[in-house]
Protein backbone atom coordinates (compact mmCIF):
# COMPACT_ATOMS: atom_id res chain seq x y z
CA UNK A 1 0.00 0.00 0.00
CA UNK A 2 1.47 3.47 -0.92
CA UNK A 3 1.57 6.92 1.73
CA UNK A 4 -1.17 8.13 0.29
CA UNK A 5 -3.25 5.03 -0.02
CA UNK A 6 -2.35 4.48 3.57
CA UNK A 7 -3.25 7.88 4.78
CA UNK A 8 -6.33 8.17 2.98
CA UNK A 9 -7.51 4.87 4.89
CA UNK A 10 -6.57 6.29 8.10
CA UNK A 11 -8.40 9.73 7.30
CA UNK A 12 -11.39 7.54 6.34
CA UNK A 13 -11.70 5.55 9.11
CA UNK A 14 -11.08 8.28 11.68
CA UNK A 15 -14.16 10.00 10.06
CA UNK A 16 -15.87 6.90 10.54
CA UNK A 17 -14.91 6.98 14.42
CA UNK A 18 -15.76 10.70 14.37
CA UNK A 19 -19.40 9.91 13.17
CA UNK A 20 -19.78 6.99 15.23
CA UNK A 21 -18.78 9.42 18.62
CA UNK A 22 -21.02 11.85 17.50
CA UNK A 23 -24.00 9.29 16.95
CA UNK A 24 -23.42 8.39 20.98
CA UNK A 25 -23.53 11.99 21.95
CA UNK A 26 -26.74 12.40 20.78
CA UNK A 27 -28.01 9.50 21.93
CA UNK A 28 -26.69 10.96 25.00
CA UNK A 29 -28.47 14.39 24.52
CA UNK A 30 -31.54 13.27 23.75
CA UNK A 31 -32.02 10.75 26.44
CA UNK A 32 -30.97 13.57 29.07
CA UNK A 33 -33.77 16.48 27.24
CA UNK A 34 -36.42 13.77 27.66
CA UNK A 35 -35.16 12.83 30.85
CA UNK A 36 -35.42 16.49 31.73
CA UNK A 37 -38.94 16.76 30.06
CA UNK A 38 -40.29 14.05 33.00
CA UNK A 39 -38.35 16.50 35.59
CA UNK A 40 -40.31 19.36 34.29
CA UNK A 41 -43.46 17.42 33.69
CA UNK A 42 -43.89 16.00 37.12
CA UNK A 43 -43.08 19.17 38.53
CA UNK A 44 -45.37 20.73 36.43
CA UNK A 45 -43.08 23.54 34.94
CA UNK A 46 -44.90 24.19 32.05
CA UNK A 47 -43.01 26.95 30.69
CA UNK A 48 -39.77 25.16 31.04
CA UNK A 49 -41.23 22.46 29.05
CA UNK A 50 -42.33 24.26 25.99
CA UNK A 51 -39.19 25.32 25.60
CA UNK A 52 -38.16 21.92 25.19
CA UNK A 53 -40.01 21.83 21.89
CA UNK A 54 -38.70 22.68 18.40
CA UNK A 55 -40.28 26.02 17.15
CA UNK A 56 -41.46 23.82 14.06
CA UNK A 57 -42.90 20.87 16.43
CA UNK A 58 -45.12 18.42 14.01
CA UNK A 59 -47.34 17.74 16.87
CA UNK A 60 -48.46 16.48 20.48
CA UNK A 61 -50.90 13.71 21.45
CA UNK A 62 -51.19 11.76 24.98
CA UNK A 63 -53.51 9.40 25.87
CA UNK A 64 -56.89 9.96 23.76
CA UNK A 65 -57.04 13.19 23.78
CA UNK A 66 -56.60 13.53 20.19
CA UNK A 67 -53.51 15.04 18.41
CA UNK A 68 -52.60 18.73 18.86
CA UNK A 69 -50.88 20.15 15.88
CA UNK A 70 -47.64 22.38 15.93
CA UNK A 71 -46.05 23.93 18.79
CA UNK A 72 -49.86 25.66 19.99
CA UNK A 73 -50.53 22.04 20.02
CA UNK A 74 -48.13 21.78 22.97
CA UNK A 75 -49.21 24.85 24.78
CA UNK A 76 -53.11 23.46 24.82
CA UNK A 77 -51.90 20.32 26.16
CA UNK A 78 -50.10 21.94 29.36
CA UNK A 79 -51.81 24.77 30.08
CA UNK A 80 -55.67 25.47 30.31
CA UNK A 81 -57.17 27.09 27.51
CA UNK A 82 -56.85 31.32 28.31
CA UNK A 83 -54.29 30.76 30.37
CA UNK A 84 -50.53 31.90 29.90
CA UNK A 85 -48.15 28.59 29.92
CA UNK A 86 -46.45 28.74 33.74
CA UNK A 87 -44.11 27.27 35.86
CA UNK A 88 -46.46 26.21 39.05
CA UNK A 89 -45.37 23.12 40.63
CA UNK A 90 -47.53 21.47 43.24
CA UNK A 91 -50.06 22.29 45.91
CA UNK A 92 -49.34 20.82 49.16
CA UNK A 93 -50.57 17.03 49.87
CA UNK A 94 -50.21 16.50 45.83
CA UNK A 95 -47.18 15.00 43.98
CA UNK A 96 -46.56 13.10 40.66
CA UNK A 97 -42.80 11.70 39.71
CA UNK A 98 -42.23 9.98 36.96
CA UNK A 99 -39.80 7.19 36.61
CA UNK A 100 -38.43 6.60 33.06
CA UNK A 101 -36.17 4.09 31.58
CA UNK A 102 -35.63 1.09 29.10
CA UNK A 103 -34.78 3.78 26.58
CA UNK A 104 -34.21 2.95 22.73
CA UNK A 105 -32.51 5.64 21.03
CA UNK A 106 -32.27 5.87 17.19
CA UNK A 107 -30.42 9.27 15.72
CA UNK A 108 -30.37 9.00 11.72
CA UNK A 109 -27.45 8.82 9.95
CA UNK A 110 -27.50 12.56 9.15
CA UNK A 111 -27.54 13.48 12.82
CA UNK A 112 -30.45 16.05 12.05
CA UNK A 113 -33.31 13.87 13.56
CA UNK A 114 -34.12 11.20 16.05
CA UNK A 115 -36.63 8.98 17.40
CA UNK A 116 -36.79 7.40 20.78
CA UNK A 117 -39.38 4.77 22.50
CA UNK A 118 -39.24 5.35 27.05
CA UNK A 119 -41.43 3.41 29.42
CA UNK A 120 -42.19 5.56 32.87
CA UNK A 121 -44.13 4.40 36.02
CA UNK A 122 -45.90 7.61 37.40
CA UNK A 123 -46.56 7.20 41.68
CA UNK A 124 -49.39 10.12 41.85
CA UNK A 125 -50.70 11.56 45.59
CA UNK A 126 -53.14 13.68 46.14
CA UNK A 127 -55.45 14.76 48.63
CA UNK A 128 -53.42 14.42 51.39
CA UNK A 129 -54.50 14.60 54.40
CA UNK A 130 -58.70 14.37 54.50
CA UNK A 131 -59.03 12.83 50.97
CA UNK A 132 -56.08 10.95 50.13
CA UNK A 133 -55.67 9.00 47.12
CA UNK A 134 -52.48 6.95 45.74
CA UNK A 135 -52.08 5.01 42.91
CA UNK A 136 -49.75 3.96 40.22
CA UNK A 137 -49.69 4.82 36.39
CA UNK A 138 -47.27 3.37 33.65
CA UNK A 139 -47.45 3.96 30.09
CA UNK A 140 -44.63 4.56 26.71
CA UNK A 141 -43.42 7.64 25.03
CA UNK A 142 -42.87 7.25 21.73
CA UNK A 143 -40.98 10.41 20.55
CA UNK A 144 -39.77 12.24 17.38
CA UNK A 145 -36.70 14.83 18.38
CA UNK A 146 -35.20 17.14 15.71
CA UNK A 147 -31.61 19.58 16.06
CA UNK A 148 -32.82 23.30 15.89
CA UNK A 149 -29.86 25.49 15.89
CA UNK A 150 -27.74 22.92 17.05
CA UNK A 151 -29.83 21.91 19.48
CA UNK A 152 -31.67 18.85 20.42
CA UNK A 153 -35.41 19.80 20.55
CA UNK A 154 -38.84 17.73 20.91
CA UNK A 155 -40.34 17.85 17.48
CA UNK A 156 -43.53 14.99 17.94
CA UNK A 157 -44.61 13.84 21.52
CA UNK A 158 -46.71 10.31 22.08
CA UNK A 159 -47.65 9.63 24.97
CA UNK A 160 -50.01 5.88 25.48
CA UNK A 161 -51.32 5.22 28.98
CA UNK A 162 -51.28 1.44 29.90
CA UNK A 163 -52.80 0.88 32.90
CA UNK A 164 -53.29 2.29 36.49
CA UNK A 165 -53.02 0.64 39.52
CA UNK A 166 -55.44 2.49 42.54
CA UNK A 167 -53.92 1.55 46.05
CA UNK A 168 -57.14 1.84 48.35
CA UNK A 169 -57.83 -0.89 47.00
CA UNK A 170 -55.47 -2.53 45.17
CA UNK A 171 -57.42 -2.82 41.90
CA UNK A 172 -55.87 -2.60 38.30
CA UNK A 173 -58.37 0.75 36.38
CA UNK A 174 -58.59 1.93 33.40
CA UNK A 175 -59.95 5.04 35.01
CA UNK A 176 -56.64 7.32 34.38
CA UNK A 177 -57.44 6.91 30.70
CA UNK A 178 -58.37 10.25 28.50
CA UNK A 179 -60.40 11.52 25.96
CA UNK A 180 -61.25 14.56 24.03
CA UNK A 181 -61.49 17.62 25.82
CA UNK A 182 -64.48 19.50 24.38
CA UNK A 183 -63.90 22.98 25.49
CA UNK A 184 -60.49 22.24 24.07
CA UNK A 185 -61.26 20.17 21.01
CA UNK A 186 -57.92 18.17 19.07
CA UNK A 187 -56.70 18.79 15.69
CA UNK A 188 -57.33 15.11 14.94
CA UNK A 189 -58.17 11.79 16.08
CA UNK A 190 -56.26 9.67 17.79
CA UNK A 191 -53.57 7.67 16.49
CA UNK A 192 -53.09 4.43 18.02
CA UNK A 193 -54.49 3.89 21.28
CA UNK A 194 -55.52 0.27 23.56
CA UNK A 195 -54.74 0.79 26.77
CA UNK A 196 -55.99 -1.82 29.74
CA UNK A 197 -58.15 -3.65 29.91
CA UNK A 198 -57.97 -3.43 26.00
CA UNK A 199 -54.58 -5.62 24.62
CA UNK A 200 -51.78 -4.14 22.22
CA UNK A 201 -48.51 -3.33 21.36
CA UNK A 202 -47.62 0.16 19.69
CA UNK A 203 -45.61 -0.02 16.32
CA UNK A 204 -42.00 0.20 17.47
CA UNK A 205 -39.84 2.64 15.14
CA UNK A 206 -36.57 0.43 15.48
CA UNK A 207 -36.07 -2.97 13.68
CA UNK A 208 -35.24 -6.24 15.65
CA UNK A 209 -31.02 -5.66 16.36
CA UNK A 210 -30.17 -9.25 15.11
CA UNK A 211 -32.71 -9.55 11.99
CA UNK A 212 -33.48 -6.41 10.23
CA UNK A 213 -37.31 -7.29 10.76
CA UNK A 214 -39.86 -4.65 11.90
CA UNK A 215 -42.19 -6.27 14.71
CA UNK A 216 -45.46 -6.18 13.92
CA UNK A 217 -48.33 -4.29 15.46
CA UNK A 218 -50.72 -6.30 17.87
CA UNK A 219 -54.11 -5.42 18.83
CA UNK A 220 -56.45 -7.89 20.48
CA UNK A 221 -60.03 -7.13 18.72
CA UNK A 222 -61.73 -6.55 22.39
CA UNK A 223 -62.29 -3.03 22.24
CA UNK A 224 -63.12 -1.00 25.49
CA UNK A 225 -62.49 2.39 24.79
CA UNK A 226 -65.08 4.58 22.95
CA UNK A 227 -64.38 8.22 21.52
CA UNK A 228 -60.21 7.92 20.52
CA UNK A 229 -60.58 6.53 16.90
CA UNK A 230 -63.01 9.20 15.30
CA UNK A 231 -64.73 12.56 15.73
CA UNK A 232 -67.88 10.57 17.38
CA UNK A 233 -66.52 10.78 21.45
CA UNK A 234 -69.32 9.48 22.68
CA UNK A 235 -70.99 10.20 26.29
CA UNK A 236 -68.60 10.98 29.71
CA UNK A 237 -67.15 8.12 30.86
CA UNK A 238 -66.21 6.91 27.15
CA UNK A 239 -65.76 3.07 28.09
CA UNK A 240 -67.78 0.25 26.23
CA UNK A 241 -67.01 -2.98 25.62
CA UNK A 242 -67.81 -4.07 22.03
CA UNK A 243 -65.82 -7.71 21.26
CA UNK A 244 -65.19 -7.94 17.20
CA UNK A 245 -66.48 -10.62 15.55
Amino acid sequence: MSESSRIEAIEAKLQALEHELGIQKDIEEVRRLHYIYMYYNSNRMAKQLIDLVAEDAESIEIAGRGVYSGKEGFRKNFASPGEDVKDRGWSFGNVLFQLGGMDVITVADDRKTAKGRFAVLTPVITGFPDNQRVSLNAGVYEQEFVREDGIWKISKFKYVHYFMVRFEDLQVIPGYSRWPDEDNPPDAPTTWYHPFPEAGVMPFHFPNPVTGEIAPEIVDPTHYWIGNWSGEFGQKGRIERTPEK
